[in-house]
Order: C-alpha cells, then sequence, then structure tokens
C-alpha cells in the first residue's frame, strides 16, 4: 500500500486554467442568450476555424474533462445510461450524449444540482474532428438526431508511410474548404479569413510557449510533471485562439524556468522518471499526481499531453491558415503506424531520461488501448525500458482501482532498481 506523505508540488499557473474554462463556459452562454448560433465540436483543433466565423463553440471533451476532474460529471452519464448508453461506451461520448439530453430537456435534473453549471446551450452545428477516433463518427450523428442539426465529419487519413501526409494534408484542405462553405451557409455571412490569420498567429504563439515549457523538463529533477502538462491541455484546446490564453502559457514556462532556476521539482525528491501512454481518469487526477510523489517517482510526459494537441506548431503560417491547420490535424501519433509510434517514443524516452512507462488502458478508448502492447514490447526492445499497465477510464472512476494501481506501480519501479543494480555490476 502507498503511503501518501509527501504531496505532488503542482504549477501554480495551472490554477488560472479553471478560471478561464469557468469564464469561457459562461460566455457562450451569455453569446446564446444574444441570439449567436452555437457549434459543439470534439476532436482536434478544427475549431479555430469556427471563431473566425465569429461563432460560440463548446469543446465538448473540455467541458466533460473539466467537471470529471471535480467529479461532477455523473449526471451527464446518468442521463446517457438512462437513453440506453451502455457503461462501456466512450465515457467523453457518453457524457455529452447525456448532456445533449438534459440541454434538450430529456432529461431532468435534480432540483439540487447545479443547473447554471450543467445545463449547456442547445448546438446548431455539430463537428466532429477527432483523427483515429472510432467513437467520432457515431457520436456526431447522434447529436445531429438528438438536435436535428447538421453534422460536419473531419476524416483525416491513416498514414502508412512518411509520404502518405502530402495527400492526407492535401485532402484535410478540401475538407476545411468544405466546412467553411457550410459556416458561410449557417451564419449568412461571408467567411472571415483575416481573423482566421490573426487567431493562428495567437495559436502558434500559445502552442509554441506551451511546447518550450514542456520540453524545459527534460531537466534533471523535472520542474512539472505530466499531471500538470494534462491540466494544461485546456490552453490549447478549448481555450485555444482566446484572450488571455497566450499571456497565461508565457506565465508557465516562466515558471517553469524559475524552477529549475531555484532547484525547485514536481517531486520532492524524483527518484524515478517515468512515461504515461494513454489518458489519465481526470476524477483521479489529484490522486494520482500525489500516489507518484508519494513514491518519489516523476511522471515526467505522456503521449495525450505531448503528442496529440497542435503537434507541429513549426508548420503553422498564419498566411496559411488551412495548411497549418491540416498538418496539425493529420500529423498525430494516432494516424501512425506501429513503427512510427515506437520509434517516436523511444527518441521521446531519449530525451527525457525515462526510467520506465506507466501504460494507461482506458477502458473506453479503444484508440489509445489498441495499441498498448505493442507499445511495451517496441519499447523493451528498443531501450530494454519496463512498463506496466493499469486499469481506469477517462471520464467514469468506476474502471480505476486505487489497489490495483499501487501494487503495479510498486512492480515497476522495483524492477526498475533491479535494473539499475544490474547495471551497476
Amino acid at each position: 500500500m502507498v503511503t501518501q506523505m509527501k504531496k505532488a508540488n503542482k504549477l501554480n499557473s495551472t490554477s488560472l486554467i479553471g478560471q478561464m474554462m469557468t469564464a469561457s463556459f459562461a460566455d457562450i452562454k451569455r453569446q446564446a442568450a444574444e441570439g449567436k448560433k452555437v457549434v459543439w465540436a470534439n476532436g482536434l483543433p478544427v475549431y479555430v476555424l469556427v471563431r473566425a466565423a465569429d461563432m460560440p463553440v463548446l469543446h465538448c471533451e473540455g467541458l466533460v474533462a473539466g467537471l470529471a476532474a471535480k467529479r461532477l460529471e455523473k449526471p451527464f452519464q446518468d442521463a446517457a445510461e438512462a437513453f440506453g448508453l451502455l457503461p462501456d461506451a466512450c465515457s467523453y461520448a457518453r457524457s455529452f450524449i447525456g448532456a445533449a439530453k438534459i440541454a434538450k430537456g430529456d432529461y431532468r435534473l435534480d432540483p439540487s444540482m447545479n443547473q447554471d453549471l450543467l445545463l449547456m446551450p442547445k448546438p446548431a452545428l455539430y463537428v466532429n474532428s477527432a483523427g483515429g477516433c472510432g467513437t467520432g463518427r457515431p457520436w456526431g450523428e447522434a447529436m445531429a438526431t438528438l438536435f436535428n442539426v447538421p453534422v460536419y465529419h473531419f476524416e483525416p487519413r491513416f498514414l502508412w508511410n512518411e509520404s502518405d501526409l502530402k495527400d492526407s494534408v492535401a485532402d484535410f484542405v478540401r475538407q476545411e474548404q468544405e466546412f467553411i462553405s457550410l459556416l458561410e451557409k449557417i451564419t449568412g455571412k461571408p467567411y472571415d479569413w483575416n481573423r482566421l490569420k490573426e487567431l493562428l498567429v495567437e495559436v502558434k504563439r500559445a502552442v509554441t510557449l506551451r511546447n518550450e515549457a514542456m520540453r524545459l523538463c527534460q531537466h534533471i529533477p523535472s520542474p512539472a510533471s505530466f499531471f500538470d502538462w494534462t491540466t494544461n491541455i485546456a490552453a490549447v484546446a478549448h481555450l485555444i485562439g482566446l484572450p488571455g490564453t497566450g499571456d497565461l502559457l508565457q506565465k508557465t514556462k516562466e515558471e517553469v524556468g524559475q524552477r529549475i532556476a531555484q532547484g525547485i521539482s514536481a517531486v520532492p525528491n524524483e527518484k524515478y522518471r517515468l512515461y504515461w501512454d494513454g489518458i489519465l481518469t481526470w476524477g483521479k487526477i489529484g490522486v494520482l499526481a500525489n500516489k507518484f510523489a508519494a513514491l518519489d517517482a516523476c511522471v515526467v510526459a505522456g503521449a495525450y499531453t505531448h503528442l496529440v494537441w497542435w503537434p507541429r506548431p513549426e508548420m503553422i503560417d498564419p498566411e496559411k491558415p488551412l495548411e497549418s491547420i491540416a498538418y496539425n490535424c493529420c500529423d498525430i501519433v494516432l494516424l501512425r503506424s506501429y513503427e512510427y509510434r515506437i520509434n517516436t517514443l523511444a527518441d521521446f524516452c531519449r530525451q527525457y531520461s525515462i526510467d520506465g512507462l506507466v501504460i494507461s488502458e482506458t477502458q473506453t478508448c479503444r484508440a489509445f488501448n489498441s495499441h498498448a502492447f505493442m507499445i511495451m514490447d517496441g519499447l523493451a526492445r528498443r531501450l530494454g525500458i519496463p512498463a506496466v499497465t493499469i486499469g481506469g477510464d477517462s471520464c467514469d472512476i468506476r474502471f480505476y482501482s486505487d489497489a490495483q494501481v499501487d501494487t503495479r506501480l510498486q512492480a515497476l519501479l522495483e524492477t526498475i532498481e533491479a535494473r539499475r543494480k544490474v547495471r551497476q555490476i
């Protein structure tokens, strides 16, 4: 059993994320009340296209993950399961379909619940841009049926070879052009291309700052952890392009740099450096951060934080906005071959001095689960890095077990210690 006497030393700047998210959702409701048409979207950063059309956009996973981190997502899941969805359906999709049933009035919330927090304005359009996600299309179709609104599916291609990327980007640009025509039809106004270019300037600044801050965690000991960066995802997802986001990430980078200068680390006595593959259980983020810190283990980085959201900032050119977005939606690890993933993660583990892998088997996300054992075997063969799997789920804590995590984490650290002793002989 893990004795949690030591606690994770969280970044102070991440506390501002929650405030910005709350303010953003309130602003979406305000704009809806003033008559603006709201767009609901899931997936990668295509919703920047919507903001350039002067439409408020609600990032579905962002809302649900934030509520799940506070253990407030259950009303959404109850509504979805009353609708007939099974608990092993994607908990992001399941939770937000529940939110849709509540917004539509098909499911009544208990009067004691925070109605303002849980009741979202209805959408005029639903957008699915979840590359590599098998749930995105049926999720979108369910929304379109529930609200009788159009749905648009962005579909980046799977990349078998590097030569496939150029064609995938070109096809994605075609889809963006088609989508913009749909936005013009819904708004009744010409699309604001200048506004899109302005947004991409802010996006590039924000994403670059975040990537620079994360790379500073190659320092030993690490000044921040994967758990800080998971909270920080909102800054390059739902909040991207909104006023203040870039400034927040500037503060984050400065704080990380100051920690290095002052000798402050995310884990007070860092002894093990770990990599996290998969999505974490949002409702246990604080528990997990402290659990690892109690064992002097710092989860330095992970695929979900470092390799998915705007992974190609160097390809962002505000003068070529559609191509910029396309590269960042098409060139992600979820759309790559296993060989590419293993090569990428091997380089990643070297850069961040990783001792071991924690593979989070997100119960209801097949996209992240499908490659878990291939990654474990591939990295073990390349680098000799040990790994363990732990159970859990993004937004459903019923799939999480403290006892299992304690046992498997202890086994991983014992294996790392054994390897170190062998190297000393």
